[in-house]
């Protein structure tokens, strides 16, 4: 393809011949016809046949999340000698890097190393390579591009949390799951009876082996049990202003990447989607291409362990008035609730549930020591 030059020097030549033809200098037409002819033969140089080089690249890490420093290794070889080339490459279709890449032998190699930025949360795409050369009066160019792609999920930043362990943490929320497990326990927690102690809970009291013994005894549950944690995104677009969504996308992240623990098993809700129990990436795949919705549902699955006590915890924007009544329906049997909401919490939420708000990810990483926080012992 002609470069800006070549069509000045094409410009100039034509006037040079239309110059000669009118004036008469034998040194005008030559010059015209010089400037004509070189663009011709500058162009058949760059359509010539050449070596398409062979890309090799590789991103690190795999799974960013925003702010990491991504790096991208690129490795060209060349099948045969290869001209001067200036390469570019491209990331969401911008060029992020331009390096001049020398005239290469056959089998010879060159690299290049690209550092950038994580910015945003969602996919991005590196890639394609583009290879351009010219001729040496830099008249005509010419580019071949090596369609190699990469899709990197970025991860919204997070903050290391605990999982709500009932062995290892504590907390305003630890308190509520063992409350609710004293109310309602289940057949795998029953250790076995014993005598009626003033203050005992006359729920618990085992009335057919009382009537045996002539005395009241009452049953004896383990002090401690599994945990399923589910985290539920709100991603109604009216229940978010600003940037509180990619705010509720860094808390909720924080929470699934939480340190694991034997007795705590996560799983992420967006909306109709529900992560695997264990896949920990799977969820912040899924929370990095997020977005708003405007007939979103908050309809997380029921727990796949009865045994274990439930801990829901919504994220969401703010707490408008249809959400309450939601809330209430999401309230766990046998567990407790926690909404974390980003503007301020006007107004009660139904029994069962805690509230906080945390306008950003540094007030949540403060405010959730109080819900759960390490009481230093090993799971």
């Amino acid at each position: 393809m002609p470069t800006r030059a070549a069509w000045t020097s094409l410009l100039f030549g034509g006037l040079g011949l239309l110059a000669a033809r009118l004036f008469g200098p034998p040194e005008l037409f030559t010059l015209g016809a010089g400037m004509i002819v070189s663009t011709v033969v500058a162009t058949a140089i760059v359509r010539r046949p050449v070596a398409r080089p062979d890309v090799r690249s590789s991103v690190f890490p795999h799974q960013p999340s925003e702010g990491d420093r991504i790096h991208i290794d690129l490795e060209v070889e060349s099948p045969r000698r290869s001209p001067v080339y200036l390469l570019s490459h491209h990331v969401d279709g911008r060029v992020v890097a331009r390096a001049p890449v020398p005239a290469m032998a056959a089998g010879s190699q060159y690299r290049l190393k690209i550092d950038l930025d994580a910015r945003e949360r969602g996919a991005m795409v590196v890639g394609p390579t583009t290879f351009a050369f010219e001729d040496p009066l830099s008249l005509a160019r010419r580019a071949m591009s090596v369609d190699i792609r990469h899709r990197v999920l970025v991860h919204p930043r997070r903050v290391p949390t605990f999982a709500p362990s009932l062995r290892s943490t504590e907390g305003l929320l630890i308190d509520a799951l063992r409350r609710a497990r004293r109310i309602a326990p289940t057949d795998r927690d029953f250790r076995g009876v014993r005598e009626y102690q003033r203050g005992d809970d006359v729920r618990r009291v085992n009335w057919k082996a009382s009537a045996k013994r002539d005395s009241l005894l009452v049953n004896e549950y383990e002090s401690d049990c599994n945990v399923v944690l589910q985290v539920i995104v709100d991603v109604h677009v009216e229940r978010h202003r600003g940037q509180s969504f990619e705010v509720a996308m860094r808390i909720a992240a924080s929470l699934i990447g939480a340190l694991p623990t034997s007795d705590v098993r996560m799983m992420l809700c967006i909306g109709d989607l529900a992560t695997k129990f264990g896949d920990p990436l799977a969820a912040l795949d899924a929370l990095a291409l997020a977005a708003p919705l405007d007939h979103a549902t908050l309809q997380p699955p029921d727990s796949p362990d009865p045994a274990a006590v439930l801990a829901r915890v919504v994220v969401t924007g703010r707490v408008d008035g249809s959400l309450p009544s939601i809330l209430e329906s999401l309230t766990p049997a046998s567990g407790a609730g926690v909404v974390i909401a980003i503007e301020p919490v006007e107004g009660a939420v139904p029994r069962g549930w805690l509230s906080v708000s945390c306008p950003s990810l540094g007030d949540f990483e403060r405010s959730w020591s109080t819900f759960v926080r390490s009481t230093g012992r090993l799971n």
